[in-house]
């Protein structure tokens, strides 16, 4: 962990500053110490890595997941081409296809979650020469697998050891961010998902993906079999996680339908529209009255003869009750 990056990091709980104790600095790097937060928290570093878990005991399946992939880690290199080939992609194609979602520039400033041994991370260094990523990764056997493979990259890279759905960022730091490969398998992807969009910029891109198979798909032989391999092909995408924030939301499976990739644009809290636009139509009125304008509910033999004399009076019934609203209230002065 760089000095600098003191000032970035934040408790993942309360998103306040951290003060850092006991450290030992070697190089301008924070080799070993306590970051505490606000609320007396403590996370510590170790080998120049904070170690941001929150909360300290992990729900069940991302406590699971972690344990599985500590035991993966070392031999991923065998495992690691066989979705792949499985479904006759290339590795590198895949990942080129995933990355230029993004709509990287130069010097941005890009954060990857459950980023594993690096494989991802490559793809987008190469278009971030003068920017940097922060690289997290929940399974520590794991990081040391992308430290390894990412060091030749120097500061452009900045690693801590994190639970996607708690990061350890302010608002709207990142101007993009990436995961690819295990969403899945997160206890609060929609938490998750917030969290992206709480830390990535206004209309900056968020791109996701994982295991997934095509809803049209679920009943062919090759879902079937697919599945019974590996259970995961057969999770819904997450669309009904995804914040209010996600704009220009794009879906699109790959793989031979069997993953999928979200892109979207990060917006300012929930879509809004222009709701005060006089519709012409016989009801009338706009959008806003029509869901905010309702009165008291009356008998259908009320409700014929005001349409008849709406109709008489050539006016949409939300004028003409107006009208004889207006006109009634008028009286009772």
């Amino acid at each position: 962990m760089r000095t600098e990056d003191l000032q970035i990091y934040r408790c993942p709980i309360t998103l306040n500053k951290l003060r850092i104790k006991n450290e030992k600095i070697v190089n301008n790097r924070i080799k070993s110490g306590i970051l505490v937060s606000d609320k007396g928290i403590h996370f510590e570093i170790e080998e120049f890595i904070p170690d941001f878990t929150w909360p300290k005991e992990l729900a069940n399946i991302d406590q699971t997941t972690r344990e599985s992939y500590e035991k993966l880690a070392l031999e991923y290199e065998k495992y690691a081409d066989i979705p792949f080939q499985t479904f006759n992609q290339s590795n590198q194609a895949v990942r080129e296809k995933i990355i230029v979602k993004l709509n990287l520039k130069e010097n941005f400033q890009v954060l990857e979650i459950g980023g594993g041994d690096g494989r991802g991370a490559e793809y987008i260094l190469k278009y971030i020469q003068s920017g940097k990523l922060y690289f997290q990764e929940l399974s520590k056997s794991f990081l040391k697998q992308a430290i390894k493979r990412l060091n030749k990259f120097g500061d452009r890279v900045e690693f801590s050891i994190a639970n996607a759905s708690y990061l350890s960022f302010p608002d709207n730091y990142f101007d993009a961010a990436h995961h690819f490969g295990g969403i899945s398998t997160f206890a609060e992807k929609e938490r998750c998902l917030k969290e992206l969009c709480r830390v990535v910029k206004p209309g900056g891109k968020i791109v996701i993906g994982d295991e997934g198979i095509g809803p049209w798909l679920k009943e062919t032989q090759m879902a079937k079999i697919m599945i019974n391999s590996n259970p995961l092909i057969g999770v819904d995408v997450p669309l009904s996680s995804l914040p209010v924030e996600a704009r220009d939301v794009n879906v699109e499976w790959i793989m031979q339908g069997a993953y999928y990739i979200i892109d979207f644009v990060v917006g300012e809290g929930e879509p809004t529209a222009n709701y005060h636009i006089k519709i012409p139509s016989e009801r009338g009125g706009t959008h806003w009255s029509r869901y905010y304008g309702n009165l008291e509910g009356v008998s259908d033999e009320i409700k014929k003869i005001a349409k008849t004399a709406q109709k008489k009076a050539g006016m949409s019934m939300h004028d003409w009750l107006e009208q004889a609203i207006i006109n009634e209230a008028n009286k009772a002065k």
